[in-house]
């Protein structure tokens, strides 16, 4: 039985260079209390609405320097922060939408790698964190989804692996592993069902082959050591 490990690799959100000043760099109407458009000294460029001199409302912010580079964000503003619903569209391909806080992912989200995976679920500070869906479109795990609980970006508690070729595993998760008590359901119609550690049989299980006979026992690293 081979590790399974999930992709996952969140850009940070960094902080915008929010600067602000109405009186220098705004090229079309009201930078103050209305709508407008502002350009920074390093080519980036806001578009949207002003209050008090700040990005507040919804507004687009396109990225033309720096770290986010040919990155662009559309959305809600709170106190020149990506606060909201909003949709960040990221140089690399990547695309995330759902809600902002504090210029981080938090709450509710989807983001889509370039490669066509897929995560729906909670966000905490930019991580996935509480109910999600994994959905895997390309790689060695294509075809697979996992469905149930995260902790700090990782399958963490319980939830749902579903394998292309139809197997699946019910039960408990610690850091990407299988850990706990869980059901493994083979594509031949085999059953494990007990005890597991660093994704293999360890502890007490019973095994169910296809024609019916049953071994129970203890495990160790997905071989019966004691009946």
């Amino acid at each position: 039985m081979k590790t399974r490990f999930i992709r996952v690799a969140l850009a940070l959100m960094g902080c915008m260079p929010f600067a602000l000043n109405a009186q220098v760099g705004c090229v079309q109407g009201d930078c103050s209390n209305g709508e407008g458009t502002f350009h920074y000294p390093n080519g980036n460029e806001y578009t949207g609405s002003f209050s008090h001199s700040k990005l507040n409302g919804k507004g687009c912010f396109v990225y033309k320097s720096g770290k986010w580079a040919g990155s662009k964000y559309t959305g809600d503003f709170k106190d020149n922060k990506l606060c909201g619903q909003g949709v960040f569209e990221y140089a690399s391909g990547d695309r995330y939408e759902g809600e902002f806080e504090n210029n981080l992912l938090q709450g509710k989200g989807t983001y889509t790698y370039d490669n066509g995976d897929v995560y729906t679920g909670d966000w905490v500070k930019n991580q996935c964190h509480g109910k999600g869906t994994f959905t895997y479109a390309d790689g060695k795990h294509k075809g697979c989804k996992y469905e149930g609980d995260w902790r700090d970006g990782k399958f963490n508690g319980n939830g749902t692996f579903t394998y292309a070729d139809g197997s699946k595993y019910v039960g408990e998760w610690k850091d990407n592993e299988k850990c706990g008590n869980g059901t493994m359901t083979f594509a031949n119609g085999s059953k494990y069902q007990g005890e597991w550690e660093h994704n293999l049989f360890n502890g007490t299980g019973t095994f169910t082959n296809p024609n019916g006979t049953i071994r129970h026992g203890v495990w160790k690293d997905n071989e019966m050591i004691k009946q």
